[in-house]
């Protein structure tokens, strides 16, 4: 299909300046219509997608369009960087640029028909800047305007080069009364006199006087002209469109969809049929088409604007057409009731209805969907009718595992010998089998059920994300150790990193720290080892652990790994306060191994806890693993730091120097500083006890650097 351009632009960007878009789930990441923002929900579909993830993922299937989806590492098992979540560097890639072969602007057709009509060149760089409706007074609509002038054979060399000048004082902002003032000299009966009757229309049009442009553009349409006519029937639509929602402005500058002019929306719904019928294929065609969806949501005829969707998400071209109507279609959606969900089907739009349906069993702040099986049994015929049972019997499934009703799952789905290479709804059912038995707590069952899935599924997606249910099984179960075995079928780094850093005793640490299969890995292992081997006191153990590292060449650097980066524990002293001395953190480990309540070494385990704020990261790659996140979760994670604790100890301590324990009086107290809220781990001090350090720190040690340089407590 060829593109109409012209006035013509889409309903996605009227929407876009009329309202906020109203995100179906969250959008504190990147905009989701950006080109470089990936999918970043599960390869199912589930209530707990984005449902523009859901919208897509279903439609692109159906017509065999590519999915914008992550790209698989080139070895999963030395990355952590897929997971179905927001990736934040995403945010770093650049828009495509403008293609090699676009022409130079003086080469450009409106430059062409400018050196024709004997007219000046024109900056276009506004047209990026204009809204509203403003958005159609650009350079294209100008072109199309000269091409109309240029094959008018009635019209003079003068005349063209009159309005062709009017209407470039349009593109600048011309009133209606400057273009009249500027064509004034036009001769009585002469057909330029039509084209100023436009132009002055569209000046009316734009300056917000909606009933003098429409009087304009109603005596054009049966004009001569074929560009004229067209072009102002088309306009009348706008014209009683923007008239509609002039005064939709809420009381906090939001769209307010209740103060739509609805006569004004019926008008603009009677011009654009009035169009298309007349021009089915014309060059404002698609636009009008657009526009009409507008209209029904203005005049909020739900019904008839779910089955506009439905057919043009069928006569969709290709997947970036596709990808802007899902945008345009959850910007009406996702603000549709405002939070009222949709409980019923619609007629002749049973993908838009499973896509609402779908939404509807988002658990609600009880606890609860809002669709019901009552609502789901109503809306039944409607998919029987299309001949879409299986989404209505998705819907079915998900609604028993919002319910918490595993045991109808598990009676209804058989787990499938077979699966085909793409077909969404059949792998999102075996999914639905599978998490039916964790929640049952069928340990065994469930992991060789994920098992075969790994084998059936060919799909990268579906593997990595059947791969992260058989993680969360393994330690739901208390097994988490297969997942290290040597024919371990969860191969992905990410998942496995996330074990090690949670539930993995400091054997198993020791042991793929040692013996994993990549560099990667033993780096994570050895890492999460030697930071626990610090925090729960293992001295001795962290000398001959740190020996590990040794065997880890080359090293792991870079930004992906920097929550793991062993040469933090090469740490040196020299970055301990001012006037502190510490020696290196081997040394201080060294001593603490030979007597653990030592004053001085306690102090600079504090100081290199404080100046490198090494811990075992559980959130660098805690995202997008599905419940995997949850069979890992402790209330206290270990490898975190409690260096108030090392203070507590040196101030109760009768053994301690002066220096030492002024030292950790000070750093006691700066630990709730400025703040007022404990910074240094461990269970917060009140203030009573805070001031009581205080109190000590410029009683007892009035002399010390420490009691001179604090001024406050906390």
């Amino acid at each position: 299909m060829v593109r109409k351009t012209t006035l013509a632009f889409s309903v996605s960007a009227l929407l876009a300046s009329a309202a906020p878009a109203f995100a179906s789930f969250d959008m504190e990441d990147c905009n989701w219509s950006d080109t470089h923002c990936l999918l970043k929900g599960d390869p199912v579909l589930t209530p707990g997608n984005d449902s523009r993830d859901n919208l897509l993922r279903l439609l692109s299937e159906a017509k065999s369009f590519p999915l914008p989806v992550q790209a698989m590492p080139a070895d999963i098992t030395r990355s952590r960087d897929f997971y179905f979540a927001y990736h934040p560097e995403w945010d770093d890639l650049e828009a495509p640029t403008r293609a090699a072969t676009d022409k130079p602007a003086e080469e450009s057709p409106l430059n062409q028909q400018l050196a024709v009509l004997q007219l000046e060149p024109v900056d276009t760089h506004q047209d990026g800047e204009q809204e509203n409706r403003f958005v159609s007074n650009s350079a294209d609509s100008m072109s199309q305007f000269f091409a109309a002038l240029l094959a008018d054979d009635s019209l003079t060399a003068e005349q063209r080069h009159a309005l062709g000048q009017a209407r470039l004082g349009l593109y600048s902002g011309a009133t209606d009364e400057q273009i009249s003032a500027a064509l004034a000299s036009l001769p009585a009966g002469s057909s330029a006199l039509l084209y100023k009757t436009y132009l002055t229309g569209a000046a009316l049009f734009y300056a917000g006087d909606y009933t003098g442009a429409d009087g304009a553009f109603t005596s054009l349409i049966d004009s001569d002209r074929p560009w004229l006519a067209e072009t102002a029937s088309y306009m009348l639509m706008r014209t009683a469109l923007n008239k509609s929602s002039q005064n939709s402005t809420g009381e906090y500058g939001d769209f307010d969809i209740a103060r739509i002019d609805r006569p004004a929306a019926e008008q603009a719904q009677k011009a654009a049929q009035a169009y298309l019928q007349r021009w089915p294929e014309g060059r404002y065609a698609d636009s009008a088409r657009g526009m009409l969806r507008r209209i029904n949501w203005y005049l909020q005829a739900w019904p008839q604007l779910a089955g506009l969707y439905e057919q043009r998400f069928q006569q969709a071209e290709n997947a970036e057409s596709l990808h802007a109507l899902v945008t345009e279609y959850d910007n009406v959606y996702g603000m549709q009731f405002y939070g009222r969900a949709v409980r019923e089907a619609f007629p002749d739009a049973p993908q838009v209805s499973y896509i609402e349906l779908l939404r509807a069993l988002r658990l609600n702040s009880d606890e609860k969907p809002t669709l019901t099986q009552e609502d789901l049994n109503g809306s039944k015929p409607a998919f029987e009718q299309s001949g879409k049972l299986a989404l209505w019997r998705n819907l079915q499934l998900n609604l028993w595992q919002a319910t918490d009703n595993a045991a109808a799952i598990l009676q209804d789905v058989k787990p499938a010998d077979k699966l085909p290479p793409h077909d969404i709804l059949a792998f999102s059912e075996q999914v639905l089998y599978g998490q039916a038995l964790m929640a049952q707590k069928q340990w065994p069952a469930a992991r060789d059920f994920w098992l075969k899935l790994l084998k059936l599924s060919q799909d990268p997606e579906q593997q990595q994300y059947v791969q992260s249910r058989l993680a969360a099984t393994q330690v739901f179960s208390g097994n988490a150790e297969a997942m290290f075995a040597a024919d371990s079928a969860v191969t992905s780094l990410r998942f496995r990193s996330q074990v090690l850093k949670t539930v993995a005793s400091p054997e198993r640490l020791r042991q793929q720290a040692s013996q994993g299969p990549n560099n990667e890995e033993r780096t994570i292992a050895l890492h999460t080892l030697l930071v626990r081997d610090l925090t729960e006191h293992r001295f001795s153990d962290w000398l001959s652990d740190r020996k590990l590292v040794s065997a880890i060449t080359p090293p792991v650097v870079g930004k992906a790994f920097d929550d793991v980066n062993l040469s933090t524990f090469d740490w040196n002293g020299d970055t301990a306060e001012a006037g502190y001395v510490c020696r290196s953190l081997d040394k201080t480990v060294q001593v603490l191994s030979q007597n653990a309540k030592d004053a001085h070494a306690l102090n600079c385990l504090g100081e290199f806890f404080r100046t490198t704020n090494t811990h075992v990261d559980i959130w660098k790659d805690s995202a997008g693993n599905g419940v995997l996140e949850t069979a890992v979760h402790r209330k206290e994670p270990y490898g975190q730091f409690n260096r108030q604790a090392y203070y507590q100890q040196v101030i109760a301590s009768p053994k301690a120097e002066p220096e030492d324990k002024s030292y950790a009086l000070y750093r006691a107290i700066m630990c709730y500083a400025p703040s007022g809220y404990n910074e240094c781990g461990g269970a917060e001090v009140d203030k009573a006890q805070r001031k009581g350090w205080f109190s000590q720190l410029k009683s007892q040690y009035p002399g010390s650097p420490w009691a001179q340089k604090l001024k406050y407590y906390w």
